[in-house]
């Protein structure tokens, strides 16, 4: 009977002197503050007098544009012909001329200009392209993602276009090159 009490003592002594080191390392431990002098410690406050004119030196007034990525010079001046295309109830072959004349204009047939975007696609060798108030395709907005560099190639080949506003609709195309 005696052992068991001893064991039990020594057990509750060791016990409560592991329970007061803890407390004495975490008290020395948690009071200490290095100090660290690192780059953003020599970082002036900038301050800005004038906001007034503020995106006076961007386009479209200082906003980003709308899409997945910057504008491409590659199409500006190109000619395509749309040879092709094959949409839910058939297949087409209207050979309509494109002609990319700004970064973001394009014409069809000679007519009105229309809005279009090449942009790169994040994580991707690809670009998207968009077309918006494509009449041939019924006048929406269409986009789909082509190669880095179908415009060296000349040609689109079976290329699938969705519409932006129903990703159920889509239209397969066939464009060529041509100038």
């Amino acid at each position: 009977m005696l052992y068991i009490c001893f064991r039990n003592n020594l057990k509750h002594d060791i016990m409560k002197n592991l329970i007061y080191i803890l407390l004495i390392t975490i008290a020395f431990t948690s009071c200490t503050k290095e100090e660290f002098e690192g780059p953003y410690d020599q970082i002036e406050e900038v301050v800005v007098e004038d906001t007034t004119a503020w995106n006076a030196g961007y386009t479209n007034g200082g906003t980003l544009p709308t899409g997945t990525g910057s504008a491409d010079d590659d199409l500006i001046g190109t000619v395509w012909v749309l040879t092709k295309y094959v949409s839910a109830f058939a297949t087409e072959y209207p050979n309509d001329t494109l002609t990319f004349v700004t970064k973001t204009k394009y014409t069809m047939n000679g007519g009105a200009e229309r809005n279009y975007q090449l942009g790169t696609i994040p994580s991707s060798t690809n670009k998207e392209l968009s077309f918006y108030y494509f009449f041939p395709f019924g006048g929406s907005h269409y986009s789909a993602q082509v190669g880095l560099y179908f415009v060296d190639d000349g040609e689109l080949n079976n290329i699938q276009f969705t519409d932006i506003q129903n990703s159920s609709n889509t239209i397969k195309a066939w464009f060529e090159k041509i100038n």
